[in-house]
């Protein structure tokens, strides 16, 4: 029982942090700052959009993100091109951290983010999304802002699954639902 208390006292909607101009101010008075990572690998498509949206919204607009970067993992396409382009500080994982390897993938452009970014909040965003919106950013950043017990955020959503068949309107992102908040419930209450 106390689980199942803890999940519904922790988990947020992004609508509760729709007030950015509050959250701005709130980060102001406590005198953080917040780096926005997009993990790459041949994102082209999708990559310009996002950051025009949300450094739009977010950067320029209100100053909630004070640093946006591009963390690639060697993409061949024009991803970090178009990255660079529109404002986004690009790293290559590969050229950081030699010493500890190059394991090419998503994980090595989160962990390697917590050594090249700035930021005393960091939020990770995947760079696939059709219909970003800064409540994705937001959405993430508001409980790290609004409650000091709160140390970690990971989002959920209802993600379309394409498949052979075609598309199934939910059934992605089943890792946090099966794996993560269950994990963190237990181990972490």
């Amino acid at each position: 029982m106390k689980s199942k208390q803890w999940i519904k006292d922790r988990t947020f909607h992004h609508s509760t942090f729709w007030d950015i101009k509050r959250l701005v101010e709130e980060k102001q008075r406590q005198g953080l700052t917040i780096s926005l990572c997009l993990p790459t690998l041949n994102e082209e498509k999708t990559i310009g959009q996002e950051i025009i949206i949300l450094k739009a919204e977010l950067a320029d607009r209100y100053p909630l993100v004070d640093e946006i970067a591009v963390i690639d993992s060697g993409s061949t396409d024009r991803t970090c091109e178009i990255a660079a382009s529109f404002g986004a500080d690009v790293y290559i994982a590969s050229e950081h951290l030699t010493e500890c390897g190059d394991y090419h993938g998503k994980g090595e452009n989160l962990w390697k983010a917590l050594y090249l970014l700035k930021g005393d909040i960091i939020v990770y965003v995947d760079t696939d999304i059709k219909n970003i919106h800064p409540r994705f950013v937001y959405g993430l950043v508001g409980p790290l802002i609004g409650d000091p017990e709160v140390h970690y955020v990971k989002a959920f959503y209802d993600r379309p699954l394409a498949f052979s068949g075609g598309l199934r309107p939910t059934g992605g992102g089943r890792v946090t639902e099966i794996l993560i908040r269950p994990l963190f419930s237990l181990f972490f209450p």
